[in-house]
């Protein structure tokens, strides 16, 4: 029952990360096509040189065309995966921005937990040692921060690079 309760809901939690993999990913198989392609009548025409370029591409189409369709076919399923794994990199760091975005504004956090098939396992138990030496440090008590690091931290969630 646990891992049905924690299955990730959206298959995208950082669009700009996330999207941008899936398209190179697209890319990078486009282009893996294109050159099989090239290769391919480049492959077909030194075979037959003399055979006339519709007689050339009507066989390659006959022998290649259905391995470009499959492969073209299995682009979802590319990009689907892409998605999946990304999020197992942009998901605990989304929740990691949260948590910090909420001491940042003076609330109580729990302590930061990732998925078990989440990237960067070690992250929270760091993550969680620091808080806490800060916490000691505070006096037991989450000090709210000033306005302007809470400003800056959340600029540098609209994709600027801010030196805190």
């Amino acid at each position: 029952m646990s891992a049905v309760k924690n299955k990730r809901k959206k298959a995208v939690v950082n669009a700009q990360v996330q999207w941008t993999l899936a398209y190179r990913v697209v890319l990078h198989f486009f282009v893996f096509i294109c050159a099989g392609a090239i290769f391919g009548l480049i492959n077909q025409f030194l075979m037959d040189p003399f055979g006339g370029v519709s007689k050339n591409l009507s066989s390659f189409w006959r022998h290649s065309g259905p391995m470009l369709f499959a492969l073209l076919c299995l682009m979802p399923i590319f990009i689907r995966d892409t998605l999946t794994l990304s999020n197992r990199m942009a998901g605990p760091i989304c929740r990691l921005q949260d948590t910090v975005k909420r001491i940042a504004n003076g609330e109580e956090v729990p302590p930061l937990s990732f998925r078990k098939s989440d990237m960067w396992q070690d992250l929270p138990a760091q993550f969680n040692a620091m808080t806490e030496q800060l916490r000691k440090g505070a006096g037991g008590h989450v000090q709210k921060l000033p306005e302007e690091l809470a400003e800056s931290i959340g600029r540098s969630d609209a994709g600027e690079f801010v030196n805190v």
